[in-house]
């Protein structure tokens, strides 16, 4: 695991999911982090010392790892077991490149090209299931106190490389949300998350004064966000974090998609749009040279979290926000029955 929240639950998620004795490995870096996977391989040397030291025999049947980062540690794991450990590895910047690994795990809205080593799918794996929204409902019993229902829950994100959460774009979508609430004669409730900020915060404050409003604090004992999700009868998220959508649809709970407005793409953004353009479309030398770019990691597409709203929505797990929305059941949770029994495959063929 690394510092990243959203990683972290996907996972050891999919760990929990196989039902697997695991242990888990905090991995802590050093600016050697920075140098490209192409280069560094299967290595260690981007850990700081107290985090190598806790890799030692004997090596694991099995590796789940998340993040470019985590990628060298767990191929260089992989080498010291004599290739035994199998890796499955996820994330776009990760398993973009599929031949290192026994499994890359791949969000279809990543648009990497298919791979006999690559499983595409279109929710990442998560922790919420059916026990621990249970076990946070009987932790948090008071969580929204004497909330009208419907109780809807807002789950705020923030800015990321590809969106910008501005303190407008919360003013509006705090009105709009406890606007849709009160037509239903329910209630909102706002919460925040690491990545929103105090500017995002004020914003929710002054644009729906009558939410309870919970604020992520990095040195908070506990985080009640299992609670929101198991209290909560109506799920509106924003639309940049795959993350949290993927644990809202784990609820099965009704889930509407607040979309964030995309920051403008970076010149390297575009022209990886424009690699894989011709890789999809182009036959011949162009389509081959743009394909072979992508295929070896020197151009990562662009993510497109369209095309995961877009999945949910035709998959009746989510709809889009509309102040006029009519709620209807969600569609039950696909779950990630086809991911774990590729991951089952890779031990069972040992």
């Amino acid at each position: 695991m690394d510092d990243r929240p959203g990683h972290v639950t996907q996972v050891v998620g999919l760990a929990e999911a196989l039902g697997w004795p695991y242990e888990t490995k905090r991995l802590q870096f050093t600016p050697l982090n920075r140098i490209s996977n192409r280069l560094l391989g299967a290595s260690k040397a981007t850990l700081r010392r107290e985090a190598a030291a806790g890799l030692q025999p004997p090596w694991p049947d099995l590796v789940i790892a998340m993040g470019r980062r985590s990628a060298p540690v767990a191929r260089w794991i992989k080498r010291q077991s004599g290739n035994r450990t199998r890796l499955v590895q996820l994330g776009r910047k990760a398993a973009n490149v599929a031949g290192p690994f026994d499994l890359a795990v791949s969000c279809r809205h990543f648009q990497l090209p298919d791979h006999p080593k690559r499983i595409q799918v279109l929710l990442p794996p998560t922790q919420v299931d059916g026990d621990r929204l249970r076990d946070a409902a009987a932790r948090w019993p008071a969580l929204l106190g004497a909330a009208a229902a419907p109780r809807v829950v807002l789950l705020v994100g923030g800015t990321t490389a590809h969106h910008r959460l501005t303190a407008e774009t919360a003013l509006r979508m705090a009105g709009e949300v406890q606007a849709f609430a009160e037509r239903l004669g329910g209630s909102l409730t706002c919460v925040t998350s690491r990545r929103s900020g105090t500017a995002v915060e004020s914003a929710l404050r002054q644009g729906a004064p009558g939410a309870q409003l919970h604020c992520w604090r990095p040195r908070q004992s506990e985080n009640p966000y299992l609670g929101y999700l198991a209290q909560a009868d109506i799920l509106v998220v924003t639309g940049e974090s795959e993350s949290m959508l993927a644990e809202a649809a784990a609820t099965a709970k009704p889930l509407l998609i607040y979309p964030v407005p995309p920051r403008p793409r970076s010149l390297r953004a575009r022209w990886a749009g424009r690699i894989l353009a011709q890789a999809q479309k182009r036959q011949g030398p162009v389509g081959g040279l743009c394909r072979s770019l992508i295929e070896s990691g020197g151009v990562v597409p662009p993510r497109d979290l369209e095309i995961m709203h877009r999945g949910m929505v035709e998959a009746g797990l989510a709809r889009r926000f509309s102040r006029d929305e009519t709620l209807r059941k969600p569609e039950p949770h696909p779950g990630q029955r086809g991911l774990l029994e590729r991951v089952r495959l890779l031990l069972e063929r040992q």
